[in-house]
């Protein structure tokens, strides 16, 4: 992992314009207003909000670089890079479970599950992400494995095999 990848991560300019402009009356909707405070002129001059800008993409082109290696020497490099002495490198790494589904593991009867519920199951949504850590293994797979290995829903009791 590039050791300034926390800089790539974070440096990038917040999105949205200025803040409301200043609060004029004579620039209200409605010419017989005497007073308006701050909290509602915010909201009728400036209706959306200025937000941070993350630009996550070069964490996501490190994680898919890292296909077919082991997650506990991805995890590593990348903890060795944001270490959790700063709030902003600790959110950071937060988002690693945006794009990686990591804790998987093997039910009583071999079944494959995630926070408590099955994968694969008819009827539930799991929010979508690009890969995945193998339980058997420990390595980091695309998605499309996981997919078509609960598709074929095949189990040898240590979980759903190929």
């Amino acid at each position: 992992m590039r050791d300034d990848m926390f800089k790539v991560i974070v440096e990038r300019p917040r999105w949205g314009a200025s803040h409301a402009a200043s609060p004029k009356l004579k620039r209200t909707l409605h010419p017989d207003t005497r007073h308006i405070g701050m909290k509602r002129h915010a909201k009728i001059g400036a209706p959306y909000t200025k937000g941070l800008n993350e630009n996550l993409a070069p964490l996501v082109r490190y994680l898919r670089r890292q296909r077919g290696r082991h997650w506990d020497v991805v995890f590593s490099e990348i903890c060795a890079s944001l270490d959790t002495g700063s709030t902003v490198k600790m959110h950071v790494r937060q988002h690693i479970e945006d794009f990686v589904l990591t804790r998987i593991s093997v039910g009583r009867n071999g079944e494959w599950m995630f926070e408590g519920e099955v994968l694969g199951r008819k009827g539930r949504w799991f929010r979508r992400r690009e890969l995945f850590v193998d339980p058997r293994d420990g390595i980091l797979k695309d998605i499309a494995v996981l997919e078509a290995l609960l598709a074929t829903g095949q189990s040898d009791g240590k979980g759903v095999t190929a």
